[in-house]
């Protein structure tokens, strides 16, 4: 993976250790990293400054909320534009809310925990790439 220097990912994850995993691997590759435990928390820091992120990573089951859930409100409620990566124990890529989320453009792409450090880098490169014009 390229190293982006000063791209900004946030992550909401309500546990602490792969919060911890994720911001180590992340900033190796040149990411910079914040981080909310919850959804009510996660929506708060994205209105204020949503904008500053080039991808979401979200946990499918928070503490609050659901992962799905809350990527509507921040398409709703906010002005974060980024891409959305949702990580999770709970679904697969082949469930029907997955499916549905991508489908719709909601979520851009998906990751199952545990996850590998390559998978989850994969990912993020092939969410972060530049589309081609049609």
């Amino acid at each position: 993976m390229t190293k982006l220097n000063q791209a900004r990912i946030f992550i909401v994850d309500d546990e602490p250790d792969v919060c911890w995993v994720l911001k180590i691997l992340l900033q190796k590759h040149g990411f910079q990293v914040d981080m909310e435990e919850n959804g009510k928390k996660a929506l708060v820091q994205l209105k204020l400054s949503g904008h500053l992120y080039c991808l979401v990573l979200l946990d499918a089951k928070l503490s609050d909320i659901e992962g799905v859930d809350l990527a509507r409100l921040i398409r709703s409620e906010t002005a974060c534009r980024a891409p959305m990566l949702l990580v999770s124990g709970y679904f697969y890529k082949d469930d029907s809310v997955v499916q549905e989320s991508m489908r719709h453009g909601l979520i851009s792409g998906f990751v199952t925990k545990p996850f590998s450090h390559e998978a989850l880098l994969q990912a993020i490169e092939t969410v972060l790439e530049p589309k081609p014009y049609p």
